[in-house]
């Protein structure tokens, strides 16, 4: 009977579709099924997904015994799934975030524009598409003549500093200087060398810690003989291209940097490693012959986790241009930037030496008094080997032509300077702030606070810095193993300098 039927379907679909629903209805229950199992699993995907997000970056802090492992000892990436309570901290505190990049929109010709070229039975609707083509033309040339004005602008800005100071001959240059043991001022060429008045803000170094830079170099001498030792000691042996590429792959997951950076791996880099922009995103460049094992997961905390990640921080903040920092009176960044970044270099390493920022501060200081050749010869008591000698003589002569003439490029000097700075005032610096609200002075962090985008969700810190009593007794820990004290940092920077830096506007 027709009435049975229908209660049979209302009641259950396999007796529905048995007693004879139609064909389209029972599609419909179908396709109504499938939509609810997609919502299902779509909500369940969130859920993970939303718990993995929060899992190490949440308020729960990690146990003590748990943060003290050093980052190094963590060597694979596989093992962050396990469930060890033995894991590292660099392994707790991984929080990988699978961002979507939103495309930018793009301008399609579509059926409506492929209609208008073929042939029309009316007049009018032709004339139509006709005017509708001609002014999408005109639309689509004064867009292009606009991009290629933007072009011209891009193309006027000025090159970066630090590559515009890297000589084009310096291995020519090289080969030449060790080919004459050593007696020889090389004399360096640049393709777009920087402007003078540029320079010259870089030829003025500082002496004021040099008594510091040259106790910290000799208390690595006196554990270690010799530079030579030093390094293999606390690098640790060589690794391949391909390791260190696995390396920057694990990193940029820890601090969800996926493709947001590129890696760019040479052998005639001048510096170890250096930050620079292509195709509009960063660029991390590496000399390959100084790879480490020890020292590779302190170079990524370097240049990512302190560099990178204070810059995209930066573009959420209302200082992120030119007139934003002006209006809002902003130091300079540095030696505050590049002071953190060294601390960061060594914030997990057994043995902490502050060897290569005093050797660069001492180095720098030396070349505004020296030749090339005389800088080369007066570094060998702290340096035996002559490439490491003539890698750090070329980086502060860089800039300089005829390097018989003493001068430098002091910016080298900002490592140390920074890192004294801030183990000084380590105890008042809100350092989640410093990191989130971008490139700023540490001065200046309570002033801006309250125009600051400070929201987690936006404004990241990096992995190792979420626990901050740990992070706080590592700078300590700095502190000790370089023979530096509080006597001797109150010394250097006095309570009253604190002050004026921090009420004084434009300093």
């Amino acid at each position: 009977m027709p009435g049975k039927k229908s209660s049979s379907s209302s009641t259950n679909g396999k007796n529905a579709s048995k007693s004879g629903l139609p064909k389209k209805e029972s599609s419909k229950k179908i396709q109504q099924s499938k939509h609810v199992s997609t919502k299902i699993k779509t909500k369940i995907h969130d859920q993970r997904k939303t718990k993995s997000d929060t899992k190490y970056f949440g308020a729960k802090k990690l146990p003590r015994t748990i943060a003290a492992v050093p980052i190094e000892s963590c060597s694979s990436a596989s093992s962050v799934r396990t469930k060890s309570p033995t894991r590292c901290v660099s392994q707790l505190q991984i929080s990988v975030t699978n961002s979507r990049h939103a495309r930018l929109p793009t301008i399609k010709c579509g059926p409506k524009e492929s209609k208008s070229n073929s042939t029309c039975s009316s007049k009018a609707s032709s004339s139509r598409r006709t005017t509708q083509s001609s002014s999408s033309r005109t639309t689509s040339s004064s867009t292009s003549s606009a991009g290629s004005g933007d072009a011209k602008k891009k193309k006027k800005k000025k090159p970066n500093l630090l590559l515009a100071i890297r000589p084009s001959n310096v291995e020519s240059e090289k080969t030449r200087f060790m080919a004459r043991h050593y007696q020889y001022d090389p004399r360096f060429v640049y393709l777009n060398p920087p402007a003078e008045d540029v320079l010259e803000r870089f030829n003025k170094p500082s002496n004021k810690l040099l008594d510091q830079a040259i106790k910290i170099m000799h208390i690595a001498l006196k554990k270690y003989g010799t530079y030579e030792n030093f390094e293999a000691h606390t690098g640790g042996p060589q690794i391949s291209r391909r390791e260190f590429t696995q390396m920057f792959k694990e990193y940029i997951a820890m601090e969800g940097l996926e493709n947001k950076v590129v890696l760019n791996l040479g052998d005639d880099i001048l510096s170890r490693a250096i930050m620079t922009r292509s195709k509009g995103k960063p660029c991390l460049n590496v000399r390959v012959s100084t790879l480490r094992e020890k020292w590779a997961p302190g170079m990524l905390r370097h240049e990512l986790g302190t560099h990178v990640l204070r810059s995209a921080n930066n573009k959420h903040q209302p200082w992120n241009n030119t007139k934003g920092r002006e209006r809002h009176n902003l130091r300079h960044l540095n030696p505050t930037e590049e002071g953190l970044a060294n601390l960061h270099s060594v914030l997990y390493r057994d043995d902490p030496s502050l060897w290569r920022a005093a050797l660069l501060y001492y180095t720098a200081y030396k070349a505004s008094l020296m030749s090339f050749s005389d800088l080369f010869h007066d570094l060998e008591k702290f340096v035996s080997d002559p490439e490491i000698r003539w890698q750090y003589c070329a980086r502060v002569k860089r800039g300089l032509v005829d390097t018989s003439e003493p001068g430098c490029f002091s910016k080298d000097q900002v490592y140390l300077t920074g890192v004294f700075e801030i183990l000084r005032y380590r105890h008042r610096i809100d350092f989640h702030s410093l990191v989130r609200m971008g490139k700023i002075a540490y001065q200046d962090i309570e002033r801006l606070k309250p125009q600051a985008a400070l929201d987690a969700k936006v404004v990241k810190i990096p992995f190792f810095m979420v626990d901050l009593q740990d992070y706080k007794a590592r700078l300590h820990y700095i502190m000790t193993k370089n023979g530096i004290t509080d006597v001797d940092l109150v010394r250097l920077y006095p309570d009253a300098d604190w002050d004026d830096m921090w009420w004084t506007p434009g300093f």
